[in-house]
C-alpha cells in the first residue's frame, strides 16, 4: 500500500498487543484496518499517565485539525472511496480519515498518540473513586432539612 499523503510505500509494523498497522516511514502516518483502533484501545501497553497530569491544549489541538483539513480528502488504501475527514469522537479536536466503506482509518503523524491520551483521559473520568462516591452517598444524611 502507499501513503495517500507523499506516495511512500507503507511499512508493517506491530504497534502494541501484536496488533499489525501499515505506517509511513516517510511522514509517520498510519494506517489502520477495521477494528484495530478498538483492539488498541483494549491495550494498556503504552503509559500515558504522565502525559494526563499536564493540561489539555486545546489551542495546539483546534490548530493541528484545521490544518488537517487544509490537506484535503484522501482516498481509501483498500477501496480508493474518498475517506470522510471527522473529529474522532464527542469532544475529540482530532480529525481521522475514515474509508465510508468501513475499511479502515488513517492517522497522521501523532494523532494515534492523541486518540490513546483520549481513551485513558476518559477512562480516568468514568472511574470514580470509593471515598468519593461514599461521600456523595451520604452527603444528604448530614444536610440540614
Amino acid at each position: 500500500m502507499k501513503c495517500p499523503r507523499d506516495g511512500a510505500d507503507l511499512a508493517a509494523r506491530t504497534y502494541e498487543a501484536k496488533i499489525e498497522v501499515d505506517e509511513c516511514p516517510l511522514c509517520g502516518g498510519m494506517w489502520l484496518d477495521h477494528g484495530e483502533l478498538e483492539a488498541i484501545q483494549q491495550t494498556i501497553e503504552r503509559d500515558y499517565k504522565q502525559a494526563l497530569d499536564e493540561p489539555v491544549d486545546s489551542v495546539a489541538e483546534g490548530m493541528d485539525s484545521l490544518r488537517q483539513r487544509q490537506l484535503g480528502p484522501i482516498a481509501c488504501l483498500k477501496c480508493n472511496a474518498e475517506m470522510d475527514a471527522r473529529p474522532y469522537g464527542h469532544g475529540s479536536q482530532v480529525l481521522i480519515d475514515v474509508c465510508p466503506a468501513g475499511c479502515g482509518m488513517w492517522l497522521d503523524q501523532g494523532e494515534l498518540a492523541a486518540l490513546e491520551k483520549l481513551f485513558e483521559r476518559s477512562q480516568q473520568q468514568t472511574d470514580i473513586p470509593l471515598r468519593w462516591r461514599v461521600w456523595a452517598w451520604l452527603l444528604p444524611v448530614f444536610r440540614p432539612r
